[in-house]
């Protein structure tokens, strides 16, 4: 195994897109310890704030379909971070074409010359259901889900164009929205139900930053990395310790397809009222996961080892006080 390297960010300018959000806020974080100079791009004065908040010495505010934002923001970068994109379970496909494509081409083509681009992608362009252990060399993935085909859209993009790509699994931690708060809120409303036997790709924020900046010293251009602790461990199971750990009762358990008809009832209902579905089909695809992905390349290649175990992850996600503040500094998209 390689030994990891970690990057040396001190007077470096980095810019990181949805500076804001869950992820980008941790990204800042990091970096403007490290001593980077640290330039943020958000799309709303919530978010600029968080991203100050988190370290960012300027947030130029705009989202990925204004030019003059995007430029703003990584002009004279010498490292780029593109967390940014539309994550939502609902939506138009053109919707998530404008932002996650046209928008990483934003980015891409903004970076100046020599800028290395670090393009955040997901484990969901693999897919939800094939029957043996992917890795990086597994073709992508058009489902037909919004969020899936721009993911794989952006990722095959990214890599044309020589940025290192992060696939991370289900990122959780403090403020975390679909796998710790959304949660605990259905959970509360004793409306959450999950299948028996999905698999989870867990891994908490912070060895997803730790994957990203052994991305942006040693990764190699044009290669994707996929990050998960490895630790196995049923949607179900992470989402009964989550429970527990919060005082709540567990989740129901019911099969896939009956949560898919769930979802799709209540995106029907949600129609009605004109307000997004507590969980919609989507939502019950991405908790039906049923293959596995190695995280093998980014071990042997970059030398990241995860660092917190699930139990640990959610402790610090839902102990006390980490709620209250996740909610007003963390919180946020992607």
């Amino acid at each position: 195994m390689t030994e990891s390297v970690q990057p040396n960010l001190e007077g470096r300018k980095l810019a990181v897109t949805g500076a804001g959000g869950f992820i980008g806020a941790a990204v800042c974080r990091r970096a403007s310890r490290q001593g980077a100079v640290v330039i943020g791009l958000d799309r709303d004065p919530e978010a600029v704030t968080r991203a100050h908040l988190a370290g960012a010495a300027e947030v130029v505010e705009g989202d990925l379909l204004d030019w003059d934002a995007v430029a703003a923001a990584v002009s004279g970068a010498d490292l780029i971070v593109h967390t940014a994109a539309n994550v939502r379970e609902w939506g138009s496909m053109e919707d998530f074409i404008r932002v996650n494509v046209n928008g990483t081409a934003n980015v891409l083509e903004a970076a100046s010359k020599g800028a290395r681009v670090l393009h955040l992608s997901s484990v969901v362009v693999y897919g939800y259901d094939a029957p043996e252990t992917q890795d990086e060399t597994a073709s992508l993935r058009s489902v037909g889900i919004p969020y899936v085909d721009t993911k794989s859209a952006s990722d095959r993009l990214a890599r044309e164009r020589g940025a290192v790509v992060i696939r991370p699994g289900d990122v959780y931690g403090p403020g975390s929205v679909p796998w710790v708060e959304r949660p605990l809120q259905l959970m509360q409303r004793r409306i959450l139900a999950v299948p028996r036997n999905s698999w989870m790709l867990p891994i908490f924020v912070d060895d997803l930053v730790e994957a990203i900046m052994l991305g942006l010293e040693t990764g190699r251009a044009g290669e994707a990395y996929t990050a998960w602790s490895g630790e196995r461990i049923t949607f179900a199971d992470y989402f009964d310790r989550l429970a527990v750990a919060a005082g709540l009762p567990a989740p129901r358990r019911l099969p896939a397809p009956a949560l898919w008809l769930m979802g799709a009832l209540a995106e029907g209902g949600a129609k009605l009222i004109r307000r997004p579905p507590a969980i919609g089909r989507f939502g019950a695809t991405f908790i039906s996961r049923s293959g596995d992905v190695s995280n093998g390349r980014l071990r042997q290649q970059l030398g990241w080892e995860p660092r917190v175990t699930i139990d640990e992850g959610i402790a610090l996600s839902v102990g006390p006080g980490n709620r209250d503040e996740a909610t007003s500094v963390h919180a946020g998209r992607e």
